[in-house]
């Protein structure tokens, strides 16, 4: 059954303003074209403190500008924070340097960090509101699909050690989170397809009338009103799961269909020639061959879901140079780091998903071999 909130797609809306609520913990959530400007007096109406510490990267530089001003126009000191974009600034030095900044800048308890840009500032930043005067208050502005839908969403942050990605960590829920659908419109091509991946597994995840949605969807990144309320299905959803299980436990695992095999393909590539969301397409595919093998899914849902990736420029092939025992290797070290079963997340329906403790390898080596051209 899908989490989305039932009785049928509700009329597009021009902006949607959510209140989500994860354990005692409540934040305003709103979507919309031209939001961004909206952040100011949003903030200023919930703020504790006057100080707001605005980390982005050179990607959004414009952007923060404008942000920055809608924070100033609504009587906020704003301290600007630039990191460089890309993977490579979610490290604990750069971590340690907003602090510092933070602290030079006289930042308090009070005060607020704001992250503007896609999941990996908002990672980064997330992670220094956890930790700066043992935590400050968070805001997440995101302005990529991916971050809208899955990154800015449910509260995990973190940084990366050359050991592995994420290893260092908090769970720290925002206190706002502002999403304008007109940022979308500057993004390539191929950022707004690997955010589109997410939206596909949301689809899986939520049942067959969000998928249908999903699986009619035109040229992205979408008709503007029809774009806020897929995002808002999507995060709905996700909002939904957290808050049964905020601190990962349990039914939170359901989240990381297609990203076992995922995160094994980036893994066995280093980290390089494909992006989260191009690795995501290729593991969802070999989630639901998996699932047609050992959980009775109908093989009609795996052909349907290629499809819609396939038109939305995502891969559904497996490049040759990348070995199916790389992959294989990178699965297993994440399940010998955990010390249990290797849960891979499958669906035995849309909208009914499933964990399997140890699938037999035999099936999911056959599943990544289907992937070859």
């Amino acid at each position: 059954m899908g989490r989305g909130g039932g009785g049928g797609v509700s009329q597009p809306a021009s902006e949607v303003a959510l209140r989500a609520r994860i354990g005692d913990h409540e934040f305003p959530l709103h979507i919309g074209a031209g939001a961004l400007e909206s952040v100011g007096p949003l903030w200023a109406g919930r703020a504790a403190g006057d100080g707001v510490l605005l980390v982005f990267d050179g990607n959004v530089a414009a952007l923060a500008e404008r942000l920055s001003g809608s924070l100033q126009a609504a009587g906020l000191r704003v301290v600007l924070a630039e990191v460089p974009p890309g993977e490579g600034s979610k490290t604990m030095a750069e971590a340690e340097r907003l602090c510092r900044d933070a602290a030079r800048a006289g930042l308090r308890r009070a005060d607020a960090i704001v992250a503007l840009g896609g999941g990996v500032v908002g990672d980064l930043a997330g992670f220094v509101a956890a930790s700066y005067q043992r935590g400050v208050r968070l805001v997440q502005v995101p302005t990529t699909l991916l971050a809208m839908v899955d990154s800015a969403v449910g509260g995990k942050t973190g940084v990366d050690l050359p050991e592995g990605k994420n290893y260092v960590g908090a769970i720290w829920q925002p206190d706002l989170v502002v999403m304008d659908t007109t940022t979308l419109e500057t993004l390539p091509a191929r950022e707004l397809s690997c955010g589109f991946a997410e939206v596909v597994k949301y689809g899986l995840l939520d049942g067959e009338e969000l998928f249908g949605l999903v699986e009619s969807w035109p040229a992205l990144p979408g008709p503007e009103a029809e774009l806020i309320e897929l995002i808002r299905r999507c995060v709905e959803h996700k909002l939904a799961v957290v808050a049964e299980d905020e601190r990962d436990g349990g039914i939170r695992a359901t989240l990381n269909l297609g990203h076992t095999v995922g995160h094994g393909i980036e893994a066995a590539v280093g980290y390089e020639g494909y992006r989260h969301g191009e690795a995501i397409s290729l593991g969802l595919l070999t989630a639901l061959r998996v699932a047609v093998e050992t959980a009775g899914l109908d093989p009609g849902w795996r052909e349907r879901t290629a499809s819609v990736l396939a038109r939305h420029e995502l891969p559904t092939r497996l490049r040759p140079e990348v070995a199916t025992p790389d992959i294989v290797d990178a699965i297993s070290r994440d399940k010998k780091a955990d010390g249990r079963a290797l849960n891979m997340v499958l669906i035995d329906a849309p909208g009914s998903p499933i964990t399997l403790a140890d699938p037999p390898l035999e099936v999911v080596v056959a599943a990544i071999e289907e992937l070859r051209p």
